[in-house]
């Protein structure tokens, strides 16, 4: 089954995506960057563009997001992840997606509210997982914090199993800046 899935690319920090992509290697081959992800998974892909409309409208009625990815933390037996902050109006905004549609739950799961994270690693697709958080500590602690600005939301979608791509984007900001 494709799936797709609503996220943040997280660019311009080259250093911090060459850390991701070592880490992570997997997600080069699925064509994943460095991303924070906002819902996963959404609509099947063929199902996806009737929510383009709504979709143009939620982005575009929220300001741009700011924060800073600013240490590791780690979900217990699963995996790594940057953690940002501050963090208020990037949950919001996740959480207010959700609402939106609530047909497609954070992770599958109806009721969850997992934390945005920005993924480093996976403890099963590691070669040395006992190591995973030590190695990424000394890879990435020391590019942090990493200041990001966020102009847009990216829709990923499956053209085949474990292989994304981007469908479209969606700015943040575009409705109240022709209302302006």
């Amino acid at each position: 089954m494709l799936e797709s899935a609503i996220t943040l690319y997280l660019t311009g920090q080259p250093e911090l995506e060459a850390a991701h992509d070592e880490l992570y290697p997997e997600r080069v081959d699925e064509n994943i960057p460095l991303s924070l992800t906002l819902l996963y998974p959404f609509a099947p892909p063929e199902e996806a563009e009737p929510h383009f409309p709504a979709l143009t409208a939620f982005f575009g009625e929220r300001p741009p997001l700011e924060f800073s990815l600013v240490r590791l933390a780690q979900f217990p037996g699963s995996g790594i992840y940057a953690v940002p902050e501050p963090d208020d109006e990037l949950r919001g905004t996740m959480r207010a997606l959700w609402a939106l549609f609530p047909q497609y739950p954070p992770y599958g799961r109806p009721g969850t509210d997992p934390p945005p994270h920005a993924s480093l690693g996976r403890h099963a697709a590691d070669p040395d997982p006992d190591t995973l958080f030590a190695r990424a500590d000394a890879r990435v602690g020391p590019l942090l914090p990493a200041p990001f600005v966020i102009h847009e939301a990216t829709l990923m979608e499956m053209h085949e199993p474990d292989r994304w791509h981007v469908r479209t984007t969606f700015p943040f900001g575009s409705i109240r800046a022709v209302f302006r």
